[in-house]
């Protein structure tokens, strides 16, 4: 099986896969200049920048009969677009078929995030933690001081 995530855009020649990477250029809403550097890239890579960019993708600018508004279900089995659906699918810990009647564009927002992952949040100090953080702040200072 293929890992068409991982492999760079520009050397998957499917048409099909050409034309759902175009419209996600845009619902994106990138400008074409800037997007020739990204198909040289995976297409985790332009999915993590989707992210991380925090842009949006939603189907108002998209063409009714385009890839990314078609069904899951729909798609051909044996079609590249098939297969990075089931790639994403997996990675989300998901089996395709949980996504029939969905579209292809709703599947890639709900699995996207894999590839853009963010760190956790740090974790405030209880006011224990704060007391000590206090105290060892206050005798540092007073060693600067010379005070002790």
């Amino acid at each position: 099986m293929t890992n068409f995530v991982h492999i760079n855009i520009c050397e998957i020649d499917d048409p099909d896969f050409q034309a759902m990477v175009a419209e996600l250029r845009h619902a994106v809403g990138w400008d074409t200049e800037g997007f020739d550097e990204v198909v040289k890239r995976p297409l985790s890579s332009l999915l993590m920048m989707i992210g991380r960019e925090k842009k949006l993708l939603t189907t108002q600018h998209l063409a009714v009969n385009g890839i990314l508004t078609t069904k899951v279900d729909k798609l051909r089995f044996d079609s590249v677009v098939s297969g990075v659906c089931e790639e994403l699918a997996r990675l989300k810990n998901r089996n395709v078929e949980c996504f029939d009647g969905k579209t292809v564009l709703s599947l890639i927002k709900h699995c996207y995030k894999v590839f853009s992952r963010t760190a956790a949040r740090a974790k405030k100090p209880n006011s224990k933690e704060r007391k000590y953080q206090f105290a060892t702040e206050l005798i540092k200072s007073r060693r600067r001081n010379g005070d002790l």
